[in-house]
């Protein structure tokens, strides 16, 4: 693998988007291969698995029988239908857009701006626009785009959605009427109450504002973090703390930030996903997948093969 950036665990998949290669894997959870999909060369086309191709793919999320992928480099969500592998662009031209509207009713006419992560939650796809500092929202139902949240400027202010500033968000995670954001430049874990239309930051000071602290909301401190998972049996958020080389994890319970301590060292972590009691970690730099068990706080490095 090439610089893998997220990872998406479900209960008998694990999918890898192998950025540096420009493709992604569908793998079993032991790491051995079941499909590829992506020629391995950048590029924005359509086709059948190995036929199509990505440009440093991100984040993923599946929902039902397609898997949709943050195509990051070309400014595009792309989806894998399942079932036969065949791939398709969903929204975005393929070139990078700059904020010139709110609303699409024709999504692959929308410009976007280097998507980076993907969550779903009642029919809506939600887009992490790190280059836009914004949230988008996908509704399937209707094929509509719209700008969710962030008024495009660059900065960390809570408050209502139209007027509240992000920065670079880059990881998602979804539930229980709540969408939770790693943003990464101001360093911070944010959360949009999706029924009362607010955001509001539970760990994070200011835009460039970091460091390496845990503690209780603001009173801990991250570095660039861009992946997040949402554990409901853990009543907890795991973070991919990018820039600190760590995993950590925040209760939801408490706020507590604490630092997970591992017997193998990272580097520069962009994605992490589970199930049951396993964490894969996109171990980014060291261009591998970590497996962690979560009961036994025990780690190891997925054989990732044919």
């Amino acid at each position: 693998m090439s610089f893998p950036g997220k990872v998406y665990a479900t209960e008998h998949a694990l999918y890898i988007a192998d950025t540096g290669r420009n493709r992604i894997l569908e793998t079993y959870h032991d790491g051995t291969i079941r499909r590829i999909f992506g020629s391995n060369t950048a590029g924005f086309l359509d086709g059948n698995q190995q036929e199509a191709a990505f440009d440093s793919p991100q984040g993923m999320v599946r929902v039902e029988d397609f898997l949709f992928v943050a195509d990051t480099g070309n400014h595009a969500i792309r989806r894998i239908e399942l079932r036969h592998g065949d791939v398709e662009t969903f929204a975005g031209t393929g070139q990078q857009g700059r904020y010139v509207g709110s609303y699409f009713d024709k999504p692959r006419e929308a410009p976007l701006n280097s998507p980076w992560d993907l969550a779903y939650g009642r029919g809506v796809l939600y887009v992490a626009m790190a280059g836009q500092h914004q949230i988008w929202a996908y509704q399937l139902a209707k094929r509509t785009l719209e700008v969710l949240a962030g008024s495009g400027r660059e900065d960390l202010v809570d408050g209502a959605l139209s007027t509240a500033a992000l920065a670079q968000p880059s990881g998602l995670a979804m539930g229980d009427g709540r969408l939770y954001l790693a943003d990464a430049e101001t360093s911070a874990i944010r959360v949009i109450d999706l029924e009362k239309e607010i955001l509001h930051t539970l760990v994070g000071q200011g835009l460039f504002e970091f460091g390496d602290l845990d503690g209780v909301g603001t009173a801990a401190r991250l570095q660039h973090p861009l992946g997040l998972y949402l554990d409901a049996a853990r009543n907890c958020l795991w973070i991919a703390d990018t820039f600190n080389s760590k995993i950590k994890m925040i209760s939801l319970t408490s706020n507590h930030v604490s630092s997970m301590g591992l017997s193998l060292p990272l580097n520069e972590p962009g994605g992490l996903h589970g199930v049951g009691d396993s964490l894969f970690v996109a171990d980014t730099n060291h261009h591998r997948v970590i497996r962690i068990d979560l009961k036994k706080a025990e780690a190891e490095i997925l054989d990732v093969h044919e």
